[in-house]
């Protein structure tokens, strides 16, 4: 996004930095809340991070938040930063625009980043800051202001590429005609302990398509741990005649609040691809989370834009991935945009 050469006129945005859940403004939570599927890079995090300090009373230096109002007065919330954790390590810097992509200026979009770059500098170490990710003239505009404050460039092609989407009861489309074949018999169901060296297999196999993200045998393992002890991961069992049972696909969920749960990952094993394996997982992990005892109103997920299972996840019924049908309200571009990795400290999610 082109910096602007006219500033005459410049909003004054003023920004909140909030290092414990106990400082986090109620509006700023109650914006989230109001658009829970473009929150949920932030919204489920800051439930259990706030969980979590009511039970301890102390708050942790790995986790701030920055709210981003319109003026000094505060009248209004605009944008919500979060510095954050997650399962694997630090997420990167996540901003969720509390107006939708369609209404934000440019030339205002600009002086909210520079507030928010500021306060962030002032907040955080520089080199914590290993990447953005937001609506997509969101992040293009932060990591402009923060290269020329930093001195850090960013690249120029995306770590991700990506549209966010969702689907909720209404969405969810019919079982298509079974496409395994006559031989193969297959099971979707949640894992359980007997799964975590296949499922951190595959969690290292995922990892080895998402660079710089890599994660090695170990950190694959860690994270299949993690994933099956957080009871945040489902499994397609298959086997071949008389073969030995595998896993061909997983799917996790691991960002959920009240309202969303967020598909954070979908992977099939190569071996097993072209047998509707990951169509059928999401399709049955979708219908878990919205009718289950704890149901969901929504279910999120991010699809690169050069990623073919968008397809696959339009066809379970996640909206606006079918272009010809025309644009979706909140089904947005968001991109990942990293900062050169010699003066940051790289991060996974």
């Amino acid at each position: 996004m082109p910096v602007p050469v006219n500033d005459s006129f410049k909003p004054s945005f003023d920004v909140q930095i909030c290092l414990s859940t106990k400082d986090f403004p109620q509006k700023a939570l109650t914006a989230m809340e109001a658009n829970p599927v473009a929150a949920n890079v932030i919204l489920p995090t800051f439930l259990k991070r706030r969980a979590k300090e009511e039970r301890t009373g102390l708050p942790n230096a790995d986790y701030t938040w920055l709210v981003c109002y319109d003026s000094p007065s505060r009248t209004e919330v605009r944008f919500i930063a979060s510095v954050t954790r997650g399962m694997m390590g630090n997420y990167p810097l996540f901003i969720f625009s509390v107006r939708p992509r369609q209404s934000l200026d440019d030339g205002e979009l600009y002086f909210a980043m520079e507030a928010l770059s500021q306060a962030l500098d002032a907040s955080v170490p520089q080199q914590r800051v290993y990447s953005v990710f937001a609506v997509d003239i969101v992040a293009e505009a932060f990591a402009a202001v923060w290269s020329r404050r930093t001195g850090i460039e960013s690249y120029t092609r995306p770590y991700y590429d990506s549209t966010i989407s969702f689907c909720s009861k209404r969405n969810i489309a019919p079982v298509r005609q079974n496409t395994i074949l006559p031989d193969i018999e297959h099971e979707c169901c949640p894992a359980s302990r007997e799964d975590i060296p296949a499922i951190g297999k595959l969690c290292e196999m995922f990892a080895a398509e998402s660079e710089p993200f890599v994660l090695t045998p170990s950190q694959g393992q860690e994270e299949g741990e993690k994933l099956v002890t957080s009871g945040q991961v489902w499994v397609h069992r298959i086997r071949r005649g008389n073969g030995p049972s595998e896993i061909a696909s997983i799917v996790a969920y691991t960002r959920n609040c009240n309202k969303v749960a967020t598909i954070t990952k979908v992977y099939t094993n190569p071996k097993w691809r072209k047998l509707g394996c990951a169509e059928r997982l999401v399709r049955r992990v979708c219908k878990h989370l919205l009718y289950s005892t704890d149901p969901k109103e929504y279910i999120a997920l991010f699809v690169g834009n050069d990623n073919p299972a968008a397809k696959v996840y339009n066809r379970v019924g996640f909206l606006g991935l079918d272009k010809s049908k025309g644009p979706v309200d909140g089904v947005d571009r968001w991109v990942e945009i990293g900062f050169d990795r010699r003066f940051v400290q790289q991060g996974h999610w």
